[in-house]
Order: structure tokens, then sequence, then C-alpha cells
């Protein structure tokens, strides 16, 4: 996957959440490998993620923030099941 957007008119009903945690599901049930994704300083997607709890592990490209997830990481939260 290259992005995940959802409309403005769409903001804030936890449809961004429902997709992520589709595609991380069935990510982690194909492997257990780590998986990371880069997002931009100070966006609605920094925010995003870090409250989905993918942890920061340094910058990627042209100043994005680099963050990863952990199969174990994953699985720990209940809403991620």
């Amino acid at each position: 996957m290259w992005a995940l957007f959802i409309h403005p008119d769409f903001d804030k009903q936890g449809i961004g959440r429902q997709l992520l945690d589709v595609m991380i599901n069935w990510y982690f049930s194909k492997t257990k490998e780590t998986v990371w994704l880069g997002a931009a300083p100070g966006t609605r997607a920094e925010a995003f993620y870090r409250k989905a709890g993918w942890k920061e592990i340094g910058m990627h490209g042209k100043g994005e923030i680099k963050f990863d997830m952990i199969y174990n990481d994953w699985f720990k939260s209940p809403s991620n099941h």
C-alpha cells in the first residue's frame, strides 16, 4: 500500500482506523515481519499513527518520520483484533 487517505467529509468517524486495522490484521495473518511507514511531521497522518500505537524509529526519505509496528505490539491492543 502506498497511502491511506479519508475524504475530509468522513474525518473523525473511525473509518481510517477501521481500514488500517483490516490492512494490518491481514498483513500479520501472512507474516510476523515488522511493517513500517512514513508520515510527514506535523500532519494528521503523524497524529493518526501515533494514536494507533505505531512507534517512531527515526527519519526516512525527505524528512518523513519513520514508524514501525511489531507483530506482538499490534496484538497487545484489544482494538486491533
